[in-house]
């Protein structure tokens, strides 16, 4: 008898609820505390540097954030986790998803919480003078260069767009 797939498939998040997220967490890692970078901003950068005639090798964007092509993607690009992993039966709903940074989704992978606090890690980061603020991930940026580079814009870039304008405050 041939083996059925039961696997669960995730619901597609949309850029607003992905936008709503990162904002409800401040643009910071839960795992680490680290402020995260919004990744299409990167694109947009790198366009913009091109576009004014900077066409030295840069290193701002790369699809799969590789460290050699993006290491602040690598390192700080901000993902959705699930707190319990998806893969474990954890909700796919928004009280289970937090922002993470790139590098703290991959180490926790599917760890369950009990698994993932047992692991060493290095403390999360303390503001010396309190957490931030007013940090967006460089979202502003990206509006500003995505509205400058429309013609650029991928479909995803203007889901992006607008996403991140729907919300302002």
């Amino acid at each position: 008898m041939p083996e059925t797939n039961s696997r669960r498939s995730r619901r597609p998040l949309s850029k607003a609820s992905q936008v709503a997220i990162f904002r409800r967490d401040g643009w910071l890692c839960h795992w680490c505390k680290k402020p995260v970078l919004l990744a299409p901003v990167m694109r947009v950068l790198e366009l913009e540097l091109r576009r004014t005639g900077y066409t030295d090798q840069l290193a701002y964007f790369h699809p799969h954030w590789t460290r050699d092509g993006a290491p602040l993607l690598d390192e700080l690009g901000a993902v959705i986790d699930h707190i319990a992993p998806f893969s474990k039966d954890g909700p796919d709903t928004e009280e289970n998803l937090i922002t993470a940074c790139n590098k703290c989704n991959g180490r926790k992978s599917a760890a369950l919480l009990d698994e993932w606090n047992k692991r060493p890690m290095g403390n999360p980061i303390e503001g010396k003078y309190g957490e931030p603020q007013r940090w967006d991930g460089l979202a502003s940026v990206f509006v500003m260069l995505a509205e400058r580079n429309a013609s650029k814009l991928t479909k995803v870039d203007k889901d992006w767009l607008i996403a991140l304008k729907q919300g302002e405050r």
